[in-house]
């Protein structure tokens, strides 16, 4: 059971104050990492929802949601957006009530049916800060965003007042900060990130990397999503780190990288691509001197491999929906 525990727990990014120095993007991807889990019960401070990689948004037959997810919301009104299904036409989307951030479903608050894969929630009903939410999409099949593995840590909460004004306070100082794009774009979401807002730092670094794509905004945003649960889009932004890091030759991201995709195939129990993705992350961790995450890593890959030869899944299976 001990090395259960063990293998079955990821890396997660620590938050950082808002950056200041120019070594700050090293730090957003590559400074300290612990491991985070369980909502705090004080969400009026921003906590209340998981931190760590966490399963889920890999099975392409589900209608997984994208967002809102496993985050915080600055009002009642945000977009709902989910994985497109193949075959599927129209999708039901309802809103519930939770007990409690802990606890299980209450009871729909509200319900539409589209044919599209996003839409606007207009805050009717209005959401109190206060509650604890989760959106479900079912498709015309019956195939519900609850068989995703995330569906468990896929609910959401909106902001107090009083915690929206400290963020703007927060927002207003970082804007008079003269940092480069980059360096912005990470401070933004790491900022977000710190008021447990996933979602607006995701879309912090979309809005930027649509402008200038690069290996550190595409690992940013693969750890991310990886925090998320959303493994798929994770992993696609990894390895489009990995390939401008590669390009770039650089040793550091390649390891990220690297050690992202490994991870996520931890989570999927996948070892027989976990480990050799670790492996080549330990290769890159030394050629780029770092010595001490490299020996992390291996000592993760080691676990792995007793792990495999032992016939262990190092993932538990998900929480089910309720």
């Amino acid at each position: 059971m001990l090395m259960v525990a063990i293998l079955s727990t990821g890396l997660a990014l620590e938050v950082y104050p808002v950056p200041a120095q120019a070594n700050s993007v090293s730090n957003f991807l590559f400074g300290r990492r612990e491991n985070r889990g369980g909502r705090s019960p004080n969400r009026q401070q921003g906590g209340g929802v998981r931190g760590g990689r966490l399963g889920g948004g890999v099975d392409a037959r589900l209608p997984y949601l994208i967002t809102p997810r496993n985050s915080f919301q600055p009002s009642d009104r945000f977009t709902v957006r989910w994985n497109p299904v193949e075959g599927a036409t129209t999708y039901t989307v309802r809103l519930w009530l939770w007990e409690d951030a802990n606890g299980g479903r209450q009871r729909v608050l509200w319900e539409t049916t589209t044919a599209n894969t996003s839409l606007v929630y207009e805050g009717n009903p209005p959401l109190a800060p206060e509650d604890f939410y989760s959106i479900e999409v079912i498709t015309d099949q019956g195939v519900s965003s609850n068989q995703d593995a995330g569906c468990a840590i896929a609910g959401f909460s909106v902001l107090f007042p009083e915690t929206q004004a400290r963020l703007e306070a927060d927002r207003a100082n970082l804007n008079r900060q003269n940092l480069p794009p980059d360096e912005r774009a990470l401070a933004l979401a790491d900022l977000y990130l710190s008021y447990q807002m996933l979602d607006a730092a995701i879309d912090t670094l979309h809005q930027h990397i649509a402008l200038a794509p690069t290996d550190t905004l595409h690992l940013a945003l693969g750890d991310l999503y990886s925090l998320a649960g959303l493994n798929a889009l994770a992993a696609d932004h990894y390895r489009q780190g990995l390939a401008l890091a590669t390009d770039n030759q650089n040793e550091l991201w390649q390891a990220v990288a690297l050690e992202g995709l490994g991870e996520i195939d931890v989570l999927n129990n996948d070892l027989s691509e976990a480990i050799p993705h670790l492996q080549q992350a330990v290769l890159s961790y030394r050629r780029a001197n770092e010595p001490l995450r490299a020996n992390l890593v291996q000592q993760r890959v080691d676990l792995l491999i007793t792990a495999q030869r032992a016939g262990m899944n190092p993932t538990p299976p998900p929480e089910v929906c309720q």
